[in-house]
């Protein structure tokens, strides 16, 4: 198993936020999304194609790749502009309970790493990160402006919103089957 469970890094302030999220509103696109096998998920998704955000997030985009190449060392494929990636809101009371994103039933590639960005611009209560590694350990400091990247096969989950709401933008990076 690699050292490092997780990784964070403070990446943006409220006022880019605002555009981002701004931005992701007006470039919605149509998708689906499924529950990770037996998970209640109550947040609400919409979809976003990267090229739409790409510029805006690129210290994010930067910041994915030099995690990979630092700490986990994955084979991973290019993000093409036409991605689509999650966003997610979360409300009182929504939650998306204990789950892993690695799942995919493709012979060619594997979902390899789960790369977050919290987008929230508000404050908000409960909406805690959890991951399972020898046992629940909470994501510290996954703030507004703050992403978190971890191995997609961890299982993770996020707590019941208490007040406020949150949102995230998801990227997650596959590459090649693992061996």
């Amino acid at each position: 198993m690699r050292e490092a469970a997780y990784i964070t890094a403070n990446l943006f302030k409220t006022e880019h936020l605002k555009v981002l999220n701004e931005t992701i509103n007006q470039n919605i696109v149509k998708g689906s999304d499924q529950p990770s096998g037996g998970a209640i998920k109550s947040s609400q998704v919409k979809f976003i194609r990267l090229m739409s955000i790409q510029k805006l997030i690129l210290p994010f985009i930067d910041f994915i790749m030099t995690t990979n190449t630092h700490h986990y060392g994955f084979d991973l494929f290019p993000l093409a502009p036409s991605k689509t990636l999650n966003y997610n809101t979360y409300q009182i009371n929504e939650e998306y309970t204990w789950h892993v994103d690695a799942t995919m039933h493709s012979p060619v590639r594997d979902i390899k790493l789960t790369c977050l960005l919290n987008c929230s611009t508000e404050k908000y209560d409960g909406g805690d990160l959890y991951i399972f590694r020898d046992g629940e350990k909470k994501v510290e400091n996954f703030y507004p402006g703050t992403a978190v990247i971890f191995p997609s096969f961890m299982h993770h989950k996020v707590e019941k919103i208490t007040s406020g709401s949150r949102a995230t933008l998801a990227i997650w990076m596959d590459g090649p089957k693992f061996r």
